[in-house]
């Protein structure tokens, strides 16, 4: 093949009622290429580890695309840094329609990377949409965990969370601005390693926080009943054994009940590790399953 330069370019498009934005990366070979497109977690944005990921992709003749989910980053949407379940679904769904409108990418070709509530996302959008090669899930929150929503917000009692939902719902409904939750800053909380190495570039469109609205019960909370709806797509699904996100008493099962193809990585660590003590292990791992589903097959 004809070698070129790795080619960025800024790309939009839309997404329901909204434009989303982000970036598309060519490697270096002649097209069409396949494609991995990505987004990340809870207030996540596509700074945010992604560009590293896209790096070892495109060393591999993949393509890559990363974009923000509606509400947050570069892309449109409000309320601002409010997290729309089963919009966040629609947007990977829209992403790969627009993958699909690119003359230099393969249609056929095209994987989804997803981590934290964006492995969440994409294993959902997998099981709705079968143009999707393959997946990889990173620590996705895959189940109901009870604790989780009271400690989001602040709490360790659900009747408190509840009541702090209803009264930012009622607010809303009689035209006050939402309320929003800050992500608490300091040595003591697992993420602080991760932030802690932000540059200017993951720091340019973040704000640490999202609105109480965020953590409402959604549809899209559980979708452990969608899992088996995935195969035939192959699955790469990675666990963390101290994950109090998306424990391991809740992922494992689960894994077991994807039909396959599929595989399991488990990582010695909390929810933020593979971010910072497994990030060349997991980027490595991601690397080869693309590779394995989207170049070698």
């Amino acid at each position: 093949m004809t070698s070129t330069a790795v080619q960025e370019r800024d790309v939009e498009f839309r997404s329901g009622p909204v434009t989303l934005r982000g970036w598309l990366r060519t490697p270096a070979t002649e097209g069409p290429h396949p494609l991995v497109i990505l987004a990340h977690g809870l207030g996540g944005l596509k700074e945010w580890t992604i560009p590293e990921v896209a790096a070892a992709l495109t060393e591999a003749g993949i393509a890559a695309l990363a974009f923000d989910y509606r509400n947050f980053g570069d892309s449109d949407g409000q309320p601002r840094e409010e997290v729309d379940h089963p919009g966040q679904i629609d947007d990977w769904r829209n992403a790969v329609t627009f993958a699909t409108t690119l003359p230099e990418i393969d249609s056929e070709r095209i994987g989804l990377w997803g981590t934290s509530l964006g492995g969440r996302n994409v294993l959902a959008a997998g099981a709705l949409d079968h143009r999707i090669r393959c997946i990889y899930a990173q620590v996705p929150p895959i189940g109901s965990v009870p604790e989780a929503i009271p400690m989001m917000l602040g709490t360790t009692s659900r009747d408190e969370a509840d009541r702090i939902l209803a009264d930012d719902l009622r607010n809303r409904a009689l035209g006050a601005e939402p309320e929003y939750v800050d992500f608490p800053i300091g040595p003591e909380y697992e993420y602080d390693a991760y932030w802690a190495g932000f540059g200017e570039a993951e720091k340019r469109n973040w704000t640490p926080h999202v609105t109480v609205a965020s953590f409402a019960p959604s549809l899209a909370d559980d979708i452990r009943p969608l899992l088996p709806l995935i195969s035939p797509t192959p699955v790469f699904l990675v666990v963390a054994e101290a994950d109090a996100y998306c424990p391991p008493a809740l992922a494992k099962p689960a894994f077991d009940t994807i039909p396959g193809p599929k595989k399991l990585l488990v990582v010695d660590g909390h929810h933020y590790s593979v971010y910072t003590d497994f990030k060349d292990e997991t980027i490595v791992a991601a690397r080869e399953w693309f590779v394995e589903h989207l170049v070698s097959a």
